[in-house]
């Protein structure tokens, strides 16, 4: 089976987030050894694979629920294997209505408040055990860095091997290098759930895919030094 690199999207179900985490490096044409120590450095720290799920608690409304929004398919199943929980609740929702006026011989718009149940859903103390301290940079609006503290993180990845690497590219001042690597997978014991792996496919990709899929990390030389480069540098 031929591997295929995988990139972990910034802010989608399954982001990998690369912190600042440096190891020496002699030059600027990495060796295999450097970049193996860059990589298993940082994955040693920072190895977590989490959904996005970075506030709690999340609220499903009527309309979430008929979109089939990621809260709406996947809270659900967390809530079955004991890692939220929800309440229902009433929410404000717009409704549209048209009054009559015959008598004016016109039709008017109006706009009333309606309400409309939701669901809460908040995590258990099961579900408090994967929800982390972490930072967490993401793309926002106009590709903007956002940052987060926490996320609900399912599995930890390790460095497998170092397959290969781009040659280094000067990159604003900086030699750059695309890594590619394998790596090995330790999931949170619900994950083996058939339905937890179907409403989050990308884990569950992620999942079957060690040993043999390609993540992919770019490292930029600094000050002799190989790091990360964080997400909107």
């Amino acid at each position: 089976m031929t591997s295929k690199p995988l990139m972990i999207a910034a802010g989608v179900a399954g982001t990998l987030m690369w912190a600042s985490g440096a190891v020496q490096a002699a030059t600027a044409e990495p060796s295999e050894s450097e970049l193996t120590r860059a990589v298993t450095h940082y994955l040693s720290d920072h190895g977590d694979l989490c959904v996005g799920k970075f506030t709690w608690p999340r609220v499903v409304s009527q309309q979430d629920q008929l979109a089939r929004t990621n809260d709406a398919v996947q809270l659900p199943v967390l809530e079955r294997l004991g890692l939220v929980e929800s309440t229902e609740i009433s929410a404000p929702a717009a409704a549209d209505a048209t009054t009559n006026a015959a008598v004016q011989g016109s039709q008017s718009g109006s706009t009333v408040a309606t309400a409309e149940t939701a669901r809460r859903y908040s995590l258990t103390a099961k579900g408090r055990r994967f929800y982390l301290q972490k930072k967490r940079t993401t793309l926002g609006v106009h590709d903007q860095p956002v940052e987060h503290d926490q996320d609900l993180c399912v599995a930890r990845l390790k460095l497998d091997k170092v397959v290969k690497w781009s040659p280094p590219e000067q990159v604003h001042g900086h030699p750059e290098t695309v890594v590619r690597y394998t790596y090995h997978v330790k999931a949170a014991d619900w994950m083996a759930d058939p339905e937890a792996r179907q409403v989050f496919p990308v884990v569950d990709r992620i999942i079957r895919g060690a040993g043999n899929v390609l993540m992919t990390a770019t490292l930029q030389a600094q000050n002799d030094t190989w790091v990360p480069v964080l997400p909107g540098q």
